[in-house]
């Protein structure tokens, strides 16, 4: 009965019912109390994802927050983008054929014209997330599949300079 009833709440209030925050409709979420701060717009993002589907995805996460999309469907395409298009940000899949994330960040790395760029990378595999938890590749921040929109924007917040463009720590 109590649940009913704060259902009955968050729909007159317009509130979402969030479970695992307690069940209370009248507790905002931290996305909701906090204003993200965006990057600037035309910020260009390179996506290196061998799924369609997740680049796509991405790519429309980005365009309604006005950042530019470059895309790459492997390692070695992605690699090459990230060196000669100069993106401000790379977004990186772990678990990818061929050149993987990892092989992929360790190049990034060591590359003069992209060392600087600041990399997110992203999987779904445990057992990945573990690895780029425990050795230092590089990586400025990692998002674990699925993932939120607050996610993703959170991480790309901290990232930002005074001109809000993503930066290393």
């Amino acid at each position: 009965m109590e649940l009913l009833n704060h259902l009955k709440e968050a729909f007159r209030s317009g509130r979402r019912f969030r479970p695992g925050l307690g069940g209370a409709a009248g507790v905002e979420d931290e996305r909701r109390r906090h204003r993200r701060v965006n990057a600037r717009q035309g910020t260009r993002v390179l996506v290196i994802d061998d799924s369609s589907k997740s680049r796509a995805e991405l790519a429309n996460m980005f365009a309604s927050a006005g950042y530019v999309t470059l895309q790459a469907r492997d390692g070695e395409q992605g690699l090459l983008k990230a060196c000669f298009e100069k993106p401000d940000l790379v977004v990186l899949d772990v678990g990818m054929p061929g050149m993987n994330g990892f092989d992929v960040l360790r190049k990034i790395r060591k590359d003069p014209l992209a060392r600087r760029i600041p990399v997110i990378m992203m999987s779904g595999n445990k057992q990945s997330l573990r690895q780029l938890a425990r050795a230092d590749y590089g990586a400025d921040a990692i998002l674990r599949k699925p993932f939120s929109r607050f996610d993703l924007f959170s991480r790309i917040e901290r990232m930002l300079d005074d001109e809000l463009v993503p930066r290393r720590p």
